[in-house]
C-alpha cells in the first residue's frame, strides 16, 4: 500500500471515530435570576402605662387591704411580626419573717408566709372597654419562680394577638392590675412577706 493511500485511510478512520463518538459543536447561553434576599422578621414587646412607674409594694398590710386597680399596663409590639400575648404571675418571695405571739395562737407552722393563702389578683376588664365581672386568682399553690398563666382571665380575650406595630389594649385604655388580701385572713399573716411580679410574653403567631 502506498504511503498516500495509508494516510487517506487513517484520516477516514479518524473522522468515522469522531462521528461515532457524537462530538458536535453546539450553542450555549447562560442567564441568571435577580438576587433573592431573605430578612428575618422581629417580635419586640414593649411595656408601658401608669403601672410601670407605680409601686404596688406596701407595708402594714392587713385583712381586707386592697390596692384597687387604679394603674395599668400598655403593651406594644414594635416588631414586624404579629404575636400572641401570654400574661403570667410569678411568686418571688414567700417568707415567714417571725412568729409573733398572736400567730402562735392560730397554729402558724412557720414553714413559709401565709399571705398567699389569702391574696387575690385582679385584672380589670372594664378598664379597656369590655363589660362583665372582674376575675380573681389565688397564688397559694404556686412555687417560688413558677409562672401562673392568667391570660384567659382577661375578659373577652382568651387569646390576645398583637399585630406588628399594634398595641394592647386599644389606645386610651390600660390593662389594669390590682391585689387584695381577703378579709377572712387571720393572725397567721402577721409579719409575713409575699413578693410577686407580672410577666408578659409575646409568641410568634
Amino acid at each position: 500500500m502506498s504511503r498516500k493511500l495509508l494516510l487517506s485511510s487513517i484520516a477516514v478512520a479518524a473522522t468515522a471515530a469522531l462521528l461515532g463518538a457524537g462530538v458536535f459543536a453546539t450553542y450555549s447561553d447562560t442567564e441568571q435570576s435577580a438576587t433573592a434576599t431573605i430578612t428575618a422578621g422581629t417580635l419586640d414587646l414593649e411595656v408601658g402605662g401608669t403601672a410601670t412607674s407605680n409601686d404596688y409594694s406596701v407595708s402594714n398590710a392587713y385583712p381586707g387591704y386592697s390596692t384597687g386597680t387604679a394603674n395599668g399596663y400598655v403593651l406594644t409590639n414594635t416588631g414586624t411580626l404579629p404575636g400572641v400575648l401570654h400574661v403570667y404571675l410569678v411568686k418571688d418571695v414567700d417568707n415567714e419573717n417571725s412568729l409573733v405571739e398572736p400567730e402562735t395562737d392560730v397554729t402558724d407552722l412557720g414553714l413559709g408566709g401565709e399571705i398567699d393563702n389569702f391574696l387575690s389578683i385582679t385584672v380589670d376588664g372594664n378598664s379597656f372597654g369590655y363589660g362583665g365581672t372582674t376575675p380573681w386568682v389565688g397564688l397559694e399553690t404556686a412555687a417560688i419562680g413558677e409562672r401562673v398563666e392568667i391570660t384567659s382571665m382577661i375578659w373577652g380575650a382568651p387569646t390576645i394577638t398583637i399585630p406588628a406595630g399594634g398595641q394592647y389594649p386599644a389606645p386610651g385604655f390600660e390593662l389594669w392590675f390590682g391585689w387584695k388580701i381577703s378579709p377572712d385572713a387571720d393572725n397567721g399573716i402577721m409579719s409575713d412577706t409575699l413578693g410577686f411580679h407580672v410577666e408578659f410574653e409575646l409568641d410568634q403567631v
